[in-house]
């Protein structure tokens, strides 16, 4: 399966290096920064997840909103990479506690387990309101 990576290069050092690098069995990881995600509007083809990073996320949620990239963001289903006490996003508000985190600091073991995990989740299901580019 093929997920999509969203991470910005400074936060890429807070993020074990078997996410950064598609180091994982059975899988492919397509790394991107923000920046690549906004200038292309688009994702890779064929990806069955997306996976971002959370400041990354929390930096970049108003322009990925403002230029109506929210909706191809929520076509799949979405893992945030954070600590476990990190629970708040931006955006998000609606999805409390119920959001799909890795672990920063996770080994490949148990990252091939936490993305068959995340395959095995039904449709995305939410949908940010403002989820309409700005015009």
């Amino acid at each position: 399966m093929t997920f999509a990576f969203i991470c910005d290069p400074y936060f890429q050092k807070k993020v074990s290096s078997v996410l950064v690098n598609g180091e994982i069995q059975n899988h492919k990881i397509i790394t991107m920064t923000a920046s690549e995600f906004l200038e292309s509007g688009k994702l890779p083809e064929n990806i069955s997840s997306i996976i971002i990073e959370r400041s990354t996320w929390q930096k970049n949620f108003s322009m990925f909103r403002y230029f109506g990239l929210l909706p191809l963001l929520e076509q799949c289903n979405l893992a945030f990479v954070a600590n476990a006490h990190d629970t708040e996003f931006k955006g998000r508000g609606a999805m409390k506690g119920k959001e799909f985190l890795i672990s920063n600091n996770i080994n490949a073991e148990e990252a091939t387990a936490q993305l068959n995990r995340l395959l095995e989740l039904p449709p995305p299901a939410f949908v940010h309101p403002k989820s309409k580019a700005i015009a």
